[in-house]
């Protein structure tokens, strides 16, 4: 019993650290998150490619506008122009392809387990456990359970900052090159 006290310590547990950003991830460039869903419109061509857009960060703005609402940026400081540039639309496509594959990695990834639970309860499946009935609803529900488990939930948050950080770094790129400045990020 001796042993056991002198192992417990008085002091308080520490706590768990706070998670910042987006799944662990803090962007330099907030703005990028928050037009990431508008310029994938753009990409997919849902939304007209001409238009007025903010000097800086391009982000779609109405004719009354005279600040951008994403970046803050007014349009006296940064004239407005007609189109979005090519390597812009490329560094969200690199976000929104790089989560994508890595969600569809991971969904796949539950589909496979759950088709070889499927295969061990066939082939050695004990009693009940081992009746095709059960095993083919393990395999229709698992794989569901699965495949979003992993897919958008484990995978999808990799996904995520691998995608985001890929992003920000064709940003800072794209920003060295127009600006003619050294790369931030």
């Amino acid at each position: 019993m001796r042993w056991f006290a002198n192992s417990v310590s008085s002091e308080p547990a520490t706590t768990t650290p706070k998670v910042e950003g987006i799944a662990g991830y803090v962007t330099p460039y907030p703005y990028l998150d928050r037009l990431q869903e508008k310029m994938e419109e753009r990409i997919e061509h849902r939304v007209p490619a001409a238009g007025r857009f903010c000097g800086f960060c391009y982000a779609r703005l109405r004719n009354e506008d005279t600040r951008c609402p994403f970046c803050a940026t007014p349009t006296s400081e940064r004239a407005t122009v007609g189109e979005i540039p090519q390597d812009v639309l490329r560094a969200y496509k690199l976000r929104q392809s790089t989560e994508a594959r890595w969600v569809h990695t991971g969904a796949f990834t539950g589909m496979i387990i759950a088709s070889l639970i499927f295969v061990w309860m066939v082939t050695w499946g004990p009693g009940l456990l081992g009746h095709p009935a059960f095993a083919f609803a393990e395999l229709l529900l698992g794989g569901y359970f699965l495949a979003q488990f992993f897919g958008p939930l484990l995978f999808g948050q990799v996904g995520y900052r691998k995608g985001a950080r890929k992003r920000d770094e064709a940003w800072a790129r794209f920003l060295a090159e127009r600006d003619g400045a050294a790369p931030t990020a």
